[in-house]
């Protein structure tokens, strides 16, 4: 059931409420948990919310992220490395442990979720916001993920909570807010988190269809042209999506290159999966579509409507 307040008029009343903030608690060797939110910096900076005070460490050396209802530790400078494998980004569970910049050691403590999300009810579909960044495009105002051009509107979440700007500056997005674009009403209600992802109008929904075919590959959206991708991307898609289920970085590697010493493997890895995601914001595409478990391990992450067409053969 999702619950809308009345609208938000700027008075200091539960209308204004927010809906509990997820956050993470880290901890450094020796150190206290810090508890750390989405939007939340790790390393040297002075306002970093867990500040690493190691000169081998960066300034910025990583960042929290919500993607869905899971958190993710992202790399930023440095790199991240688990299990003596390094990795772009960790998905964060309690008794993870991570180094920072090779050199720096983290362990999560403890991963809180919220019982219930934020998200936008507008016309013929409810929205949760699960993405770092949203924009209202095209005449008919879709809400889509990413930083699109031209944009009525855009939606983004930061360590305070999630700001608006709808061509008059950033303001605050909280619960019970009601607005109007193009003649268009919006609200911003809560599902309960079993509920988020499934209270949408089926024919408003971005589902996706994946068309693999070995060396080239396409995701085809509604509304949208079609993203071609091609070369080692594709490639490594093209495993990802026909496994169906996770597999270890390496063993994907082997499979498209051979066997390669001195690192050369690793580095012909995360130049595919980098050139991959690139593609893939590039085009739109939700950013976790590409998953990594934070212990070695990749899959292709398909929410419901989403569909895999194998042309490989």
């Amino acid at each position: 059931m999702l619950r809308v307040p009345g609208s938000d008029t700027g008075g200091e009343g539960s209308n204004n409420a927010m809906v509990a903030r997820p956050q993470v608690w880290l901890a450094l060797a020796g150190g206290p948990p810090v508890a750390v939110p989405p939007g939340g910096l790790v390393g040297r900076l002075q306002s970093a919310s867990l500040r690493v005070a190691d000169p081998r460490v960066p300034e910025v050396a990583a960042l929290v992220s919500l993607r869905g209802r899971e958190l993710y530790l992202l790399a930023l400078r440095g790199g991240l490395e688990v299990d003596g494998v390094s990795e772009d980004e960790v998905l964060l569970a309690a008794g993870l442990r991570c180094r920072l910049a090779g050199a720096v050691e983290l362990e999560v403590t403890r991963v809180e979720l919220p019982e219930r999300v934020l998200a936008l009810s507008m016309p013929g579909q409810v929205r949760e916001l699960c993405a770092a960044v949203y924009s209202l495009v095209g005449p008919e105002l879709d809400l889509v993920p990413g930083f699109a051009e031209p944009a009525v509107g855009r939606v983004w979440s930061t360590a305070e909570g999630w700001t608006v700007d709808l061509g008059a500056g950033p303001e605050a997005l909280r619960l019970g807010r009601t607005f109007t674009v193009a003649g268009q009403a919006f609200s911003v209600v809560e599902l309960p988190v079993d509920e988020a992802g499934v209270a949408r109008t089926e024919s408003r929904v971005r589902a996706l269809t994946l068309v693999v075919r070995t060396t080239s590959a396409s995701v085809q959206m509604a509304g949208r042209p079609p993203l071609p991708i091609d070369g080692l991307p594709a490639e490594l898609l093209t495993e990802l999506a026909l496994a169906g289920e996770p597999l270890p970085w390496e063993q994907v590697a082997v499979g498209l290159w051979g066997r390669r010493g001195g690192g050369t493997l690793r580095m012909s890895w995360d130049r595919a999966l980098r050139r991959l995601r690139e593609r893939l914001r590039e085009g739109g595409v939700r950013d976790n579509l590409v998953r990594a478990d934070g212990k070695g391990n990749f899959e292709l992450l398909l929410m419901p409507g989403d569909r895999v067409v194998d042309e490989s053969t």
